[in-house]
């Protein structure tokens, strides 16, 4: 399929919006799971850390559930999965619904503000640009 927006269409059962930030139609869920990770793991540690938090049995949700850009990384909007389990979650039809409504809902191109971000005016980074560096 050569059309991005039939293809996501297709995919999820619905017609996708595209990602706000770059116009991609690359999106997939995101239900980080329950791990402990320390942030120097290299990726067979965390290949490895994540084969057993998951063979395990019932895997403990950390953190919400959203739809995330794979081409760009922007996350949507997130839907509280406290005390829930990924294999719960993906099975959850109503879940998945929010979560594709919540991601149709944002405004194409809108503009990122607020503190923590590039366009906030933080020090070294050029007004404006997009978060590039001076």
């Amino acid at each position: 399929m050569n059309d991005a927006a039939k293809r996501a269409e297709w995919v999820y059962g619905q017609p996708m919006a595209p990602c706000p930030a770059c116009g991609s139609y690359n999106m997939k869920p995101q239900m980080p799971i329950a791990m402990a990770t320390t942030g120097d793991e290299t990726v067979p540690q965390l290949v490895g850390k994540w084969a057993r938090a998951t063979k395990a049995g019932a895997t403990p949700l950390e953190g919400p559930c959203y739809y995330a850009c794979v081409d760009c990384g922007h996350k949507g909007p997130a839907v509280d999965c406290t005390g829930r389990t990924s294999e719960d979650a993906r099975q959850d039809r109503a879940l998945n619904a929010e979560m594709k409504r919540l991601w149709n809902t944002q405004t194409y191109n809108a503009k990122v503000s607020g503190a923590g971000t590039a366009s906030a005016g933080l020090p070294g980074y050029a007004p404006a640009h997009n978060g590039e560096r001076k």
